[in-house]
């Protein structure tokens, strides 16, 4: 076990130094002049070549491309992203502030999600081919199909314009958070529905389920005892990704709601072109993605030791 995780660590390690160069990359081939911004910032909009060309030297954009990468990642091992261009904010700080909305909508959504997905999902498989099945799998198809913004502007015409039940932007108490949590964890739950669905299919059909039947146990523990308990494994690697997902933060639904979390703050920084706030908010996502999915990883081969056997 411990082989495997060490090797896990080991894989999400270069998968990191990897996000790096590439966002590093992208940053610096993208169209705009990061020492342009910064002497817009200082000194107003009014600028001489020869201010826009003493902020480039004194921020190190003149150094060739490399030198500027090892500096920056030499800054990032010690937790250290920079400030931002346009504000002079430090951006870690920046980002943490932000990181309570994220996560409090992550988890909001992620409940949403499964409370709707599993019990759907497993009346669909033990109703199979029935009228509730058919139901289900079409609210499902509905619910893969309708893109999360326009679903979240629909809640914020019915539910905010037309009822008067909800505020439609802003941070703040249960009421801000229940249409950003619903939009989320709506097109969430249809995924997650098929995905019980045919994880409880698998398991409805293998022998020790149909031996638990002869025996003649109760159908309801052999559904939530026995099967339920197996099928559920792929059901959480899933849910662990999308948790990642949402802590990195749901860039249209924040922006849709004015929602003031990391995606948010993604999204203003491209606007006002800070780079190095773009450059941290992608990295900070895709570090939080990646150790959410290291986690996920370790959880699944508890729950499963095959797992480990076979990739250790």
């Amino acid at each position: 076990m411990l082989k495997y995780i060490l090797k896990r660590i080991f894989l999400v390690f270069f998968v990191v130094i990897g996000v790096t160069i590439v966002t590093f990359s992208t940053m610096h081939f993208a169209p705009g002049d990061p020492a342009e911004v910064i002497a817009v910032a200082r000194y107003g909009e009014d600028l001489t070549q020869e201010q826009i060309d003493w902020v480039r030297v004194a921020e190190g954009f003149d150094s060739p491309v490399y030198i500027q990468y090892l500096k920056w990642l030499e800054h990032v091992s010690h937790l250290d992203l920079g400030r931002s261009l346009v504000t002079s904010h430090d951006i870690l700080e920046e980002i943490t502030t932000r990181l309570p909305a994220t996560i409090k909508l992550a988890i909001s959504s992620l409940l949403i999600s499964l409370c709707i997905s599993i019990p759907a999902g497993i009346i669909s498989a033990v109703r199979k081919n029935t009228v509730i099945d058919h139901l289900c799998m079409t609210g499902a198809l509905f619910g893969v199909s309708i893109p999360n913004f326009w679903l979240g502007l629909l809640l914020i015409w019915l539910c905010a314009l037309t009822l008067h039940l909800l505020p439609s932007y802003g941070y703040g108490g249960v009421e801000h958070l229940v249409l950003p949590a619903v939009t989320l964890g709506t097109s969430m739950a249809a995924i997650t529905t098929r995905l019980t669905r045919s994880s409880m299919l698998d398991v409805l059909n293998q022998e020790y389920i149909v031996t638990a039947r002869a025996k003649g146990l109760d159908e309801k523990t052999i559904i939530l005892k026995h099967a339920l308990k197996n099928a559920m494994l792929p059901i959480i690697t899933f849910a662990g990704l999308q948790l990642g997902f949402l802590l990195g933060g749901s860039v249209i639904v924040e922006t849709i709601f004015a929602w003031p979390g990391i995606g948010k703050l993604l999204v203003d920084s491209i606007y006002a072109r800070d780079f190095a706030m773009v450059q941290g908010c992608v990295l900070f996502i895709a570090v939080i993605f990646a150790l959410t999915n290291l986690v996920v990883d370790i959880m699944y081969a508890f729950l499963d030791p095959r797992i480990r056997y076979e990739k250790s």
